[in-house]
């Protein structure tokens, strides 16, 4: 499977077919996967491009991160087991999936998130905390 970023969608002068400029760093890996399918038929899903998440101080994405080690230390529990299992709830509010072959939901990576999706991220976590009984801290870099 090939995962594309934002593409720019080129003209066709036809509204039964699409067309897509495919970015050149994917370009060798379709002529494999075209290559290897003989069908010509393909599995497509399109949507609009999403906000990427926040990064650095003061962001969604170290807001996460930060709100999880606070679980993990208060529960004993590992930050990896923390983070996966919030976005893993956070499926059920919007936070975008990665269907694996055997049709099991996987939550996306970190690195291909929207800030639609960190912000469901976030309300899984506060949500844990919580039926917890966990107070979390919220600090930023000024503080």
């Amino acid at each position: 499977m090939i995962n594309l970023p934002a593409v720019k969608e080129l003209r066709t002068n036809s509204r039964a077919a699409i067309s897509f400029e495919l970015p050149e760093m994917f370009r060798a890996a379709w002529f494999v996967m075209k290559e290897r399918n003989k069908s010509g038929y393909w599995n497509v899903r399109i949507s609009r491009p999403k906000q990427p998440r926040t990064t650095g101080p003061d962001s969604q994405n170290h807001a996460g991160n930060g709100f999880c080690q606070q679980i993990a230390i208060a529960t004993g529990n590992s930050f990896q087991a923390v983070k996966q299992y919030t976005k893993t709830t956070a499926i059920d509010r919007g936070y975008t999936i990665e269907t694996l072959p055997n049709g099991a939901a996987m939550p996306i990576s970190e690195a291909d998130a929207s800030t639609e999706d960190a912000y469901h991220w976030i309300k899984a976590i506060k949500q844990l905390a919580d039926e917890l009984g966990i107070k979390l801290i919220e600090e930023s870099e000024d503080e």
